[in-house]
């Protein structure tokens, strides 16, 4: 088979890299390019057709321009990565023309590109989340800021719309939550306003294929640059896969508490949710509430995620595609391992990141399997360059977590890089 997997971060190097492994795909494509992950995938899957094609994926336009190419050199199967793409449609306009693609439709993938769609689907579907207010305006935001109780309890406020991961600012002030409206309304004119939940944050995903769900393992990602939860929230700086001390009476409150009922109120919509869902998720003790749901796999949650999968990826991805998860196991089986995964990132990332900064000893990288590549690029003399906000990052399996992050921080420690930033506590709370 010949397979298209849409986006260039480390989340699309993570699921192209977990496709190549399957005996069906004699080919891939990768769009646009990743030049690092290209080379580490052609070192590594020898016999293999791997290349990158140049084409833009912003936009409606371009994704259909894109679908008539992949029609016209025979793709066989899609699996689209970013948000963005899935917002704008892409799963339809390929499976317009006849190619199947792995992911929700454009209206289904609203439950992450709209806060507020989301919000609805949750309180209809009656699935646990925080009581919150919906706004459409600053001013409106304003207001309702300016009535809450700030004495006895905190507050998040949520862009409306797709932001890269930064979308989200936790307020313990009323001046604290003015500034951070100034800064959310580059994203979005309208927002969701809630009561902060307590608790400890998992990111639990699972496949779907518009009737029912199979559940992956449950991991953790690090949203804030340091250890301080008031930190900028980036788009994720390490993960780590599954949480201990989750059980599974936990995975069956979350199957039947989140999962069905949002599959049962889409499809009760006429949008039945095809793909992969995720579901963020804040516990405590035997409660759980969804903080946000996202239409994807989650980077960096992916690139943990991915290498504990025991099975083929691709007939994962081609039952939820057919609706045919019925047949498989309830829980994706997963190796009896530890992953954690912590991302190197530029100097100025989340705000405006430094670029063009060589990196050193990438070579071992890209002959030995250490980790995966975000925001790389060849420069002019053939060295590597840093060229995205989140560089790379490193993954280290273990029978625990303490070995894994131990040959994760190894990893990391063999790249260098001027200004480079990583959070150290990734997994700490373990070990």
């Amino acid at each position: 088979m010949k397979i298209l997997v849409i986006g260039s971060g480390g989340r699309e190097h993570a699921l192209a890299w977990k496709l190549l492994q399957s005996t069906r795909v004699q080919s891939l494509v990768m769009v646009p390019e990743n030049a690092a992950a290209i080379v580490q995938l052609q070192k590594q899957f020898v016999g293999k057709e791997i290349q990158p094609w140049q084409d833009s994926i912003r936009g409606e336009e371009a994704l259909k321009t894109l679908a008539q190419k992949a029609k016209d050199q025979r793709i066989d199967f899609v699996v689209v990565g970013p948000d963005n793409a899935l917002a704008d449609g892409a799963v339809d306009i390929f499976e317009s023309l006849g190619i199947p693609s792995f992911g929700p439709s454009k209206e289904a993938a609203r439950l992450e590109s709209s806060k507020i769609f989301s919000k609805k689907i949750m309180q209809e579907a009656g699935v646990p989340t925080a009581e919150g207010h919906e706004v459409y305006s600053p001013a409106e935001a304003k207001t309702v800021l300016q009535s809450l109780d700030w004495t006895k309890k905190q507050w998040v406020i949520k862009a409306d719309g797709l932001a890269l991961g930064k979308g989200v600012e936790i307020c313990e002030t009323l001046p604290q939550a003015l500034e951070a409206l100034t800064r959310l309304n580059q994203y979005s004119d309208s927002f969701v306003i809630e009561e902060r939940l307590h608790g400890k944050e998992i990111s639990w995903l699972a496949f779907c294929d518009g009737d029912n769900c199979a559940l992956l393992a449950p991991a953790r990602d690090y949203k804030t640059l340091t250890e301080d939860p008031l930190s900028p929230n980036t788009g994720g700086m390490g993960a780590v896969c599954p949480v201990p001390g989750v059980d599974a009476s936990l995975a069956e409150k979350v199957r039947t508490q989140v999962f069905e009922p949002t599959l049962r109120e889409m499809k009760k919509r006429g949008t039945p949710y095809k793909g992969i869902l995720y579901a963020g998720l804040m516990v405590n003790k035997d409660q759980v509430w969804v903080l946000e749901f996202n239409s994807r796999f989650g980077d960096p949650e992916a690139q943990a995620l991915l290498p504990l999968m025991q099975d083929d990826l691709l007939n994962w991805c081609e039952a939820s595609q057919a609706g045919k998860l019925a047949t498989r196991p309830p829980m994706v089986p997963m190796k009896p391992l530890v992953a954690v995964y912590v991302v190197a990132a530029a100097p100025g990332y989340p705000g405006q990141p430094f670029l063009g900064k060589n990196i050193q000893g990438l070579d071992m990288w890209l002959s030995q399997h250490r980790g995966f590549f975000a925001g790389v690029k060849k420069g002019p003399d053939a060295q590597w360059l840093t060229a995205g906000g989140r560089v790379l990052g490193a993954l280290g399996l273990g029978a625990s977590v303490a070995e894994a992050r131990l040959n994760a921080f190894k990893n990391l420690k063999e790249i260098s890089f001027e200004g480079m930033q990583y959070r150290e506590g990734v997994g700490a709370e373990w070990v």
